[in-house]
């Protein structure tokens, strides 16, 4: 059955198109949206379209589940409102404030106050749902668009946005370099790349290893805890070198690297240790004064030469060259 989609769904869906043809997309249902040059067929739940291809991987279903189940508590958990959080996070939005008013971004959950045309996706239906339900409560739903993708295969037109922001997601993909050449294709020239809180290599073979073996030591007998999702338990984090393969492998520009969180990295995973078992109005973190200055003496120590070279998280800003000329 066909139905009449009104104007801002009509535009709003122009800017998706098929993950699979890039074919263009057409309303065909309320439940529905269909390519019109493969002829696959779409689910739409909750007026949020679900492009994900018809046959997904068993490690991105099992991710988008456990995603989906801790949906309504993610930020909570993950301390985003947190200062030494939030000041970082800051540092990379301010790449966005010279993007034209109606600069079509890709996953820019906290862009919505610049004018800016907003496609919001997760592989995962709770996440979205709940990014549309609080975007909803807020009135900042006009120039967003929610939808269910793969990362690695985004439902974007080629040389269709003006930027991409992934925060703390490129370690959960089985093939970032699939990600980087799909993010390539659709930036238009001179568009943004921004990788936000990717941890780096050498936690995860130094301490993680000697906590997990803390644990069997004092709980012999005691199953390790669950809570982590499989694209955690998979990844082994990215190093300086990694970035410059995948940036060099699709030709993008490095436009900096930050270093962040050293000191900060251990407050973090004592509190998340702290509140693993604990209900989200139950949860405790260091206070504001002390994050401002740990927050500080991060800073310090990402000029130190030894000593910088081991912070816990990497912020990656990257740019699609311009042609010639312009």
């Amino acid at each position: 059955m066909s139905v009449d989609l009104d104007k801002k769904s009509v535009y709003l869906l122009s800017l998706l198109a098929c993950p699979l043809c890039k074919g263009s997309l057409k309303g065909t249902g309320v439940h529905q949206v269909e390519c019109l040059s493969c002829k696959t067929a779409y689910p739409v739940e909750d007026g949020i379209p679900i492009l994900l291809p018809p046959t997904l991987e068993e490690f991105k279903v099992m991710e988008a589940e456990f995603h989906s189940k801790e949906a309504d508590e993610f930020s909570e958990r993950h301390m985003k409102h947190a200062h030494r959080v939030a000041r970082y996070h800051d540092d990379y939005l301010k790449c966005f404030r010279d993007c034209r008013k109606g600069a079509i971004v890709l996953e820019a959950v906290q862009l919505k106050k610049m004018g800016l045309t907003l496609i919001e996706s997760d592989i995962s239906v709770g996440m979205v749902k709940r990014g549309r339900r609080r975007a909803i409560a807020a009135g900042q739903d006009a120039a967003s668009l929610f939808v269910v993708c793969d990362a690695e295969q985004l439902p974007c037109p080629d040389q269709s946005l003006d930027a991409i922001l992934i925060v703390a997601a490129l370690h959960h993909l089985p093939s970032p370099e699939r990600f980087f050449t799909a993010a390539t294709h659709a930036l238009k020239p001179g568009g943004l790349l921004v990788i936000g809180f990717e941890p780096n290599q050498w936690p995860y073979f130094t301490v993680y290893p000697a906590l997990r073996l803390l644990r069997k030591i004092i709980h012999p007998f005691k199953a390790d805890a669950g809570g982590v999702s499989v694209g955690d338990m998979a990844s082994i984090g990215f190093t300086e070198a990694d970035f410059e393969r995948f940036l060099h492998a699709v030709g993008l520009k490095k436009v900096y690297l930050q270093r962040i969180w050293y000191i900060d990295g251990f407050t973090q995973l004592v509190v998340e240790h702290i509140n693993r078992k604990r209900s989200v109005g139950q949860l405790v973190d260091v206070p504001d004064a002390v994050q401002r200055v740990l927050v500080a003496l991060d800073g310090f120590l990402s000029r130190v030469p030894l000593l910088r070279r081991f912070c816990w998280h990497w912020t990656l800003v990257a740019q699609r060259a311009q042609p010639d000329g312009l």
